[in-house]
């Protein structure tokens, strides 16, 4: 109970108070999304001891509650195990999974792995003692608690643990500080996948679909002028009229996504869109006359909010060029994928400037696909200014993740790992998708528990011994494709 005391500019005043210890561990993991799940795990397998603090009631983050069903990007080390496992319960189709069965997979390998859990659990503060971080505060139904750790790993996505520590952040469009939209995702079933596949051919037929449903009444405005995705579930009853799929179409803009009032506008606004969206979709599209509305992600998808201010900030210039690092920790293929902050589209392209010229460059062909193009009809370029018809990209080409950019300033035993990894927010949008957070994950919970071994903060861990650890255990991280100091002896 706190007594009613108005104080000051009409705030209410806390009383200070004493909080429980509820435990204490090697390493605490914040955020069971993918990012977490990789972090635990190998932080575990190294000898640590881990708990991993989540505030929903199940892992696997957009992967499960969002139903964002496409793990994309290189599949090494723990992802592998988690493909094969999702494979063994019939979970996964090429890159679709089944988000149930996956919920029940992440929960088998975190326990497999000896790491504790704390689900229907949120981090409101961070412990800090002498520039190093010491421990989390929680709050669940057991009260507010803190609990005690050596190392931190902050996967939350939103970089909780990160920002209340102190570490520097910043969030959103460098121009207006918007963040990217963010979808509702659902899932429909009574789908006549053949029919539909017949149908789609490319994507180019739903531009037009939607534009001839909004001529004749049947959107009340464009939430989207295009199909974002579209993943058949597998598992199901299959190629019989009774497919189940999921569907990227809703979303909202102009977005906070470090406001809970701008999220409870977003919720809301996404159940409406996803309504009148089904109904559009069995009106207009071949296939899905007789679908019906299964559900809706209980878990926004938000995109990006914090970026923790690392040792290194990643650029667009970096996706660009397919750059590699000495002490690359993670590799992905991913290009510019920015769904649009404030109007419909995706933006696959990043203005930059190449010999005294603004040039609007893309990362690799597909980047040509963009369905928001530059202003004032300019072409789209790759990253020595030529445009399409001259342009060049590294077939099978990546971009590294150096280990840096999990190592946040100022604060000590802190790392980050996920979509609030350092970077800007061209540089963001590529890097942020399900098996390269893992990855990123599994690189931050190897490095917190070398260090504990080796008792040296994260920060001076050297970084070799990390490398040649992450290869051990099956990681890519480009060993094939460019030298890499610490692997060349």
């Amino acid at each position: 109970m706190i007594p009613f005391t108005p104080a000051a500019g009409g705030a209410v005043h806390e009383p200070a108070r004493d909080l429980p210890v509820e435990s204490e561990y090697d390493v605490v993991v914040v955020g069971g999304g993918p990012a977490g799940v990789g972090a635990a795990i190998t932080a575990a397998r190294h000898g640590a001891s881990v708990l991993l603090v989540e505030q929903w009631s199940c892992l696997g983050g957009l992967a499960t509650l969002g139903l964002v069903n496409i793990p994309i990007d290189f599949v090494s080390a723990v992802g592998r195990e988690m493909f094969a496992a999702l494979e063994a319960v019939d979970g996964i189709w090429h890159r679709n999974t089944d988000p149930e069965k996956h919920k029940l997979i992440l929960d088998r390998m975190v326990r497999g792995a000896q790491v504790d859990l704390l689900f229907h659990t949120r981090v409101v503060e961070s412990l800090v003692k002498d520039s190093a971080i010491c421990g989390v505060v929680v709050e669940n139904i057991s009260g507010r608690q803190a609990i005690l750790a050596k190392r931190v790993v902050d996967c939350s996505g939103d970089g909780d643990a990160a920002a209340y520590a102190g570490c520097e952040w910043v969030s959103g469009r460098e121009s207006d500080g918007l963040n990217q939209g963010v979808s509702t995702e659902f899932r429909l079933g009574g789908v006549d996948f053949p029919r539909y596949q017949a149908w789609v051919g490319s994507d180019p037929k739903w531009l037009q679909t939607i534009q001839k449903a909004l001529e004749a009444g049947d959107l009340p405005y464009e939430v989207d002028n295009h199909l974002n995705w579209l993943t058949h579930v597998p598992g199901r009853p299959q190629n019989c009229g009774m497919d189940e799929v999921s569907i990227c179409l809703a979303h909202s803009r102009n977005c906070n996504t470090l406001s809970a009032r701008d999220l409870t506008r977003i919720a809301l606004e996404g159940r409406e869109q996803v309504d009148f969206l089904w109904a559009f979709i069995r009106k207009y599209i071949p296939g899905f006359e007789n679908s019906w509305l299964i559900d809706t992600g209980p878990l926004l998808g938000v995109r990006d909010s914090r970026r923790i201010l690392g040792e290194y900030v990643m650029t667009a210039r970096d996706l660009a060029t397919l750059r590699k690092q000495d002490d690359v920790v993670a590799c992905s293929t991913h290009g510019y994928d920015v769904h649009n902050p404030d109007g419909v589209g995706n933006i696959k392209w990043a203005e930059m400037e190449i010999e005294g010229e603004t040039r609007y460059v893309i990362c690799h062909a597909t980047g040509f696909g963009s369905t928001l193009m530059p202003p004032d009809g300019a072409p789209l370029s790759d990253c020595h200014g030529r445009p399409e018809g001259e342009a060049e990209f590294e077939g099978g080409g990546f971009y590294d993740i150096p280990y840096r950019c999990l190592v946040p300033l100022k604060v000590e035993n802190l790392l980050v790992a996920g979509r609030c990894l350092s970077a800007d927010f061209m540089a963001q949008s590529g890097c942020r998708l399900i098996m390269v957070c893992l990855d990123m994950g599994q690189a931050a919970g190897t490095a917190a528990a070398l260090s504990l071994q080796q008792q040296v903060a994260p920060r001076q861990l050297p970084v070799a011994d990390l490398q040649r650890t992450l290869v051990a255990s099956g990681m890519y991280i480009g060993q094939d494709k460019h030298a890499i100091p610490a692997l060349q002896h």
